[in-house]
């Protein structure tokens, strides 16, 4: 997030690239790969790799699923 460009270009994405880039980085700082996330929140590992890519829509109960399986906690915040 330090590259100028980098923050520009996060900051236009849609919502579902953004919460799909916080997932990625989550999963990968837990060193977790696609298939064991898949098997953690019970769904295929290529719907992980959907979520990842921004297509496919997530509720809020997979999001708090996925942030279980990460050993993180979900927060929604109107700012």
């Amino acid at each position: 997030m330090e590259d100028p460009e980098y923050q520009r270009l996060y900051e236009e994405a849609g919502i579902e690239l953004r919460v799909a880039l916080e997932i990625t980085k989550a999963r990968e700082a837990a060193k977790m790969s696609q298939r064991k996330l898949a098997d953690a929140i019970k769904t295929k590992q290529q719907t992980v790799s959907r979520i990842e890519r921004g297509a496919q829509n997530v509720t809020i109960e997979t999001l708090d699923r996925i942030a279980r399986a990460l050993h993180r906690n979900l927060q929604v915040r109107f700012i």
